[in-house]
């Protein structure tokens, strides 16, 4: 669900975004999908399948550049709620308005990266 549903989700609407203005493909990935990051234990399949969601994110953005599609991956940060804990850091309201503003700053030239909440660029 978490790695082939966004991919089938985005292939389904293809001809919608071919019409649209600025059209983009932002899929919810995490810091657990980042390779770099991942030096330690936990879930396996959570952070395989996010990993795998950032592989194909990033093949769709190859396959979408010709046609001005932006294609990103986007993680909302360490998030205070049922899944992120009481100790998380950020609350949901901040971590969403940090992803609409990226979300609405995109451009082409962003297609293919894995950006955090903040706009930063997060490893792969």
């Amino acid at each position: 669900v978490n790695a082939v549903a966004p991919v089938v989700v985005a292939q389904s609407f293809l001809a919608l975004l071919r019409a649209g203005t600025n059209p983009r493909i932002v899929n919810i990935s995490s810091g657990a999908g980042s390779l770099t990051r991942k030096t330690g234990g936990g879930e396996y399949s959570y952070a395989a399948s996010k990993a795998a969601l950032n592989m194909f994110t990033r093949v769709l953005a190859g396959n979408m550049r010709g046609e001005g599609i932006t294609a990103v991956m986007i993680s909302p940060g360490w998030v205070k709620t049922d899944m992120g804990g009481p100790n998380a850091r950020l609350a949901p309201a901040e971590s969403a308005r940090g992803l609409l503003s990226v979300i609405d700053g995109l451009t082409p030239a962003d297609s293919g990266r894995f950006l955090s909440y903040d706009g930063s660029e997060l490893p792969w």
